[in-house]
């Protein structure tokens, strides 16, 4: 019985999995000036937050609150769960997250002043912060830990799909 379902488990996240896979697959497809990282010249890493403090206010705000994030979360990830830690260090990732996805709302200069699919990720976290707090309060603890990794998922594969030639994060540690 246990066997059958640990397959089953097994099946479900492998499909999640290739279902991620895939969307990040056609937004990547979406987003303006992901097709052309093929024909890069050779890439050297470098760290230079010139390229940031050159842009506006609101992407400076939306850039340094997703590293505040993705730097918190592996934390929150391993740290003792319930501790007065826990909970202002989520509270912490969760203004985090909120205050990027309002601000990456406002953040439209890629795509000549229009939505990208990639906004679709800032909606998302918008609808799903609260309900991962309401979780935590009524204790459906494994509902809240699910829809916390996910959007920790989410804020990464959005990371990942904003580095292109020519954006902000692309000119910090590549350009």
């Amino acid at each position: 019985m246990a066997q059958a379902s640990g397959n089953r488990e097994f099946v479900r996240y492998t499909v999640m999995g290739a279902v991620c896979l895939a969307a990040v697959a056609g937004i990547l497809a979406l987003q303006p000036g992901s097709v052309a990282l093929g024909a890069l010249p050779p890439i050297r890493l470098q760290f230079d937050l010139d390229p940031l403090w050159r842009t506006s206010t609101l992407v400076q705000v939306h850039v340094l609150t997703v590293f505040y994030a993705l730097a918190t979360g592996p934390l929150q990830f391993a740290l003792p769960k319930g501790t007065r830690l826990h909970r202002m260090l989520g509270w912490s990732w969760v203004l985090a997250m909120a205050v990027t996805a309002v601000t990456s709302l406002f953040i439209r200069d890629i795509n000549d002043g229009r939505f990208s699919p990639i906004h679709l990720f800032s909606v998302w976290t918008l609808i799903s912060l609260p309900i991962a707090v309401w979780l935590a309060r009524i204790g459906h603890i494994r509902s809240h830990r699910a829809t916390l990794i996910g959007l920790y998922i989410g804020l990464v594969i959005a990371g990942l799909l904003s580095i292109a030639p020519g954006r902000v994060v692309w000119d910090m540690f590549f350009g």
